[in-house]
């Protein structure tokens, strides 16, 4: 038996006012007394099944490494120490640098002597100077995990050594600060970088090399 067009329309009229009033599901009530109260919409998880990205770490530095940046701070301290004594006393360093030239060239003018031996205090001065901040500055990225700055202060490490003997030279005295200071950094410079040869050291600097395969 065929249904008439109008009595479908008013059977699908019917059900979609049906299901336009049918009412919305009514969240959970608690009772705080006499007075009924909704409770609040569940929270988002704040958990994630998604793994984290893996990212480069440096990690905790090894001993070793610490131990290298720790003598190269303390010698480079020391170097400066001695700088800044030697040039405070500049008078006596002056006359004495003086006395030194006039003791090898006698017929030499006195001006010409004056100015060869401020040249010489600009000159070890600055090398010094020069040297400590650049090997700082290898010091600072070594600890970042930067394997080349080893080889950076290794070759920093022999004309700093150089310049601190001939600093020490033109200051030399028995028992000057100035002189023992700079002695004593070129010891600790010369020690710095014994530790970088230990295998945590090594691992450190090149992990991938020191991981094991995983089967």
């Amino acid at each position: 038996m065929v249904e008439p067009v109008g009595a479908r329309g008013r059977t699908a009229s019917a059900e979609g006012s049906t299901a336009a009033h049918r009412p919305l599901p009514r969240r959970p009530t608690v009772m705080t007394g006499n007075v009924a109260q909704e409770l609040p919409p569940p929270r988002p998880a704040l958990t994630s099944d998604l793994a984290p990205p893996v990212g480069r770490s440096d990690g905790a530095r090894p001993g070793p490494v610490r131990a290298t940046a720790a003598l190269w701070w303390a010698g480079c301290l020391a170097a400066l120490v001695g700088l800044v004594a030697a040039l405070v006393d500049y008078a006596d360093l002056d006359a004495r640098l003086t006395a030194t030239a006039t003791a090898e060239d006698p017929s030499a003018p006195a001006e010409l002597l004056a100015d060869g031996v401020r040249a010489t205090i600009a000159v070890v001065a600055g090398g010094v100077a020069l040297l400590v901040v650049v090997s700082l500055v290898w010091v600072a990225l070594l600890l970042r995990r930067r394997s080349w700055a080893r080889w950076a202060l290794l070759a920093t490490l022999l004309p700093t050594l150089l310049v601190l003997d001939v600093a020490q030279s033109v200051v030399a005295g028995d028992a000057d600060l100035d002189r023992i200071a700079l002695v004593v950094a070129a010891g600790l410079l010369a020690v710095a970088l014994l530790p970088l040869l230990a295998g945590s050291a090594r691992d450190w600097f090149h992990p991938a090399q020191s991981r094991p395969l995983s089967g």
